[in-house]
């Protein structure tokens, strides 16, 4: 069961608990817990009694978003963000120029696709962040009304509708105000009117605006249907669910409106200087960086508080309580476990290989590989089999995963078991591991009917490998199989 609050341990009072055993209920710091791996699964034990030991959890809203905010600001300058900004605003610099250089009734589209790829760019950094996840990755454009003039739809209609009141009541109450359609800067262009800036009900219906236009951007990133964000007793009732934090995020977001405003005006400097390219590209550049920011605290509000109205499953919002620290006594490898030694001489061993043994081991070895890169999965299989008396380090972690692959296939699972665990034994830190773990577990649960030993591993794959692709199925597959 998750806790609001950490516990302590039992025989350190001072130090933070990160695990519970199951057996005398004791409550476990990294010294008095063990660890214990069963095959390529780490798991935990009690160092007091021995028995099994499950892995406390709290709630990721005990850290508050305040204290996530403070180191907010750094999200956008990160490697991934750079990289992200640049490849952006590349593509913007094109369309834009495409915009200005082409015939008039070229624009349009041109211009629906511009905002198109900042839209889906900015929601897909919302939805990723209210993962957790800051890998900064551009969305997949392989439908182009899908995935770029959608989202550049719902972006534009969540501005109208939250500037709409505010702009119909100038019009109707202040005859003289004028507004013009900037649809490439997109912000209107006003010509006030005497009095209007004075007047408290056109500021109210302003302030009414930006308050909602957090929650129209949150439904919008969301995929929400567009009448969703019309129902006031829906958007009330999400709001007194993220509760003060939204008032703090929409505060924040105003903060980052001033900010744009300094940036939309260096990068007018920036086009002033007129360095061809250049200047058009540093320009996109720096008026990304905000938007960026503003996608990240709109997803941060999510990440902390998204159960809150019913955003993903509750128990994604739980987290070990000491994060990824393991206990202080190191699991042994699978090859101690199964008695191998590799790089050094035990007791009792047989001598060394001969220097022929060696040779001929190379040749086997350099044939797998050979056999592997042309997919001639018999002669694969047949040379695995020879070289079983091998250390498995001897053997590339994909030379590995794919006799795993090529035995599952055939049927072969055990052979598919041994291969896929030794893929992840070899390498644990290649990307090549998480991927076998996910296949190992498959053919554990789906063909040999042992749920207890894929849940087991699956497990492992969300612990030890979070921010993949093989813990998001992972997750999947363990909420799946308990419910």
């Amino acid at each position: 069961m998750p806790h609001s609050t950490p516990s302590f341990c039992q025989r350190h009072p001072k130090a933070l608990a990160g695990w519970r055993c199951n057996t005398c209920g004791a409550a476990l710091c990294p010294e008095c817990a063990v660890g214990r791996r069963v095959q390529t699964v780490e798991l935990e034990a009690c160092g007091l009694c021995g028995g099994d030991a499950r892995t406390l959890s709290i709630h990721r809203g005990v850290v508050p978003l305040s204290h996530r905010l403070k180191k907010a600001w750094r999200y956008p300058f990160s490697a991934a963000g750079l990289q992200l900004l640049i490849a952006l605003g590349l593509f913007l610099t094109v369309v834009s120029w495409l915009t200005e250089m082409s015939f008039l009734m070229m624009r349009a589209p041109l211009i629906a696709l511009y905002g198109g790829l900042f839209w889906a760019t900015f929601f897909g950094l919302v939805r990723e962040s209210a993962r957790g996840d800051t890998s900064l990755d551009i969305p997949d454009f392989n439908d182009v009304f899908r995935d770029a003039i959608i989202p550049g739809l719902r972006g534009l209609m969540v501005f109208v509708l939250a500037s709409l009141p505010a702009l119909a009541y100038g019009y109707l109450a202040h005859r003289g105000a004028s507004a013009k359609l900037d649809a490439f800067a997109w912000f209107l262009q006003w010509q006030l009117p005497p009095g209007l800036l004075s007047d408290p009900v056109f500021w109210g219906l302003l302030l009414v605006g930006g308050l909602w236009l957090p929650m129209g951007l949150l439904l919008a990133a969301t995929g929400q249907p567009p009448w969703r964000m019309l129902d006031p007793r829906l958007v009330l009732g999400l709001a007194r669910g993220l509760g003060s934090d939204y008032l703090l995020t929409t505060a924040t977001l105003a903060v980052l409106v001033l900010l744009q405003g300094v940036a939309h005006a260096v990068a007018g400097g920036l086009r002033a200087l007129e360095w061809l390219v250049i200047s058009r590209f540093l320009s996109e550049c720096v008026t990304l960086v905000v938007p960026f920011l503003a996608a990240h605290v709109l997803g941060l509000l999510l990440y902390v508080r998204g159960d809150q109205v019913g955003y993903g499953d509750a128990r994604d919002y739980l987290e070990p309580v000491l994060g990824s620290t393991r206990p202080l006594r190191d699991a042994p490898s699978l090859h101690a476990m199964g008695g191998l030694t590799e790089g050094r001489a035990e007791p009792g061993s047989p001598p060394e290989e001969a220097p022929a043994t060696r040779v001929d081991a190379t040749e086997q070895l350099s044939a797998l590989a050979t056999a592997v890169g042309a997919r001639d999965v018999p002669r694969a299989l047949e040379l695995y089999a020879a070289l079983e008396q091998l250390p498995s380090s001897r053997v590339p972690s994909e030379h590995h995963l794919f006799i795993g692959q090529a035995a599952a296939v055939e049927g072969n699972f055990p052979l598919a078991v041994t291969a896929l665990e030794r893929a992840a034994d070899v390498a644990p830190d290649s990307p090549t591991a998480p991927r076998a773990l996910v296949m190992l577990a498959r053919v554990l649960g789906e063909r040999m009917n042992d749920t207890a030993r894929a849940e087991e591993v699956y497990r492992y794959v969300l612990h030890r490998y979070p921010d993949t692709s093989a813990a998001r199925y992972a997750g999947e597959r363990t909420r799946l199989t308990s419910d």
